[in-house]
């Protein structure tokens, strides 16, 4: 079960931010002269490691830190400047959480396997995934969410595997259209049956698409499953789907 909890205009000193609870800790983030707002997402453990994923930041795009833990998963989106908050909630359109769910017959890039991880990008801001040893059908089923300030901005997947001694090797990359997705959104629809289809993809040589990709209406939310076929190796798909979170006060869509 996911809990969310909405955190706003929190202004904090240049000093450890220490979150705390019964199933939420959050420690170690030095943040100076900024006002952040705090998005959780409180879940059961997906695996029990402690890593931490960081985005860049620019003028055009809000900046972002996804933190995990074995307890919870926290996202936390820092507006920049007391000065500049307000107009940057009026470009933010809402966050968009990409859920990473397996890789099918990757690459080898090792002696008989890979160790494969996921990047993403949208803009300047960038995520990565855990790193499955030795797997060429890895599972992440991992979410990784971005701030979006402009919807014609394409998502870039690349799959990298994780070598201790040496650059980590490529295998394979992907661009995924976020405009049919964010059309369907701007529809504003709601109380359709679940499972209901909105729109359909098709492959074609303008996209990555390794079959159709449906927009669903699924549990009140509309959400699109995507299979990639990657780009600029031999072989290899990455699975993943779409949600949306609106965030109150933002611009939105």
């Amino acid at each position: 079960m996911l809990y969310n909890i909405y955190i706003y205009m929190i202004p904090i000193r240049p000093q450890t931010c220490l979150l705390s609870g019964p199933h939420v800790q959050l420690n170690k983030i030095i943040m100076k002269n900024i006002y952040i707002y705090i998005y959780l997402t409180i879940q059961s453990p997906p695996y029990n490691n402690h890593h931490q994923h960081y985005s860049s930041s620019s003028h055009n795009s809000l900046p972002s830190i996804q933190y995990c833990d074995s307890f919870v998963w926290v996202n936390i989106i820092a507006i920049s400047s007391r000065r500049r908050r307000m107009s940057l909630l009026d470009n933010l359109l809402g966050i968009l959480r990409v859920r990473v769910k397996r890789g099918v017959n990757l690459a080898v890039r090792d002696v008989s396997s890979s160790d494969p991880y996921v990047v993403l990008k949208l803009g300047r801001q960038k995520l990565k995934t855990k790193v499955v040893k030795k797997n060429v059908n890895p599972q992440w089923e991992e979410d990784l969410s971005f701030t979006v300030t402009d919807p014609n901005l394409p998502l870039t997947l690349i799959v990298y595997d994780h070598d201790f001694f040496s650059k980590d090797d490529k295998m394979g990359d992907a661009e995924i259209d976020l405009k049919p997705y964010i059309e369907a959104l701007r529809m504003e629809l709601s109380g359709l049956p679940d499972g209901t289809i909105i729109s359909t993809i098709g492959p074609s040589r303008g996209n990555c698409l390794a079959e159709e990709s449906y927009i669903r209406w699924i549990n009140d939310r509309i959400v699109q499953n995507i299979c990639l076929r990657l780009r600029n190796v031999e072989r290899g798909e990455v699975e993943i789907e779409l949600q949306w979170i609106d965030l109150p006060g933002s611009k939105g869509l």
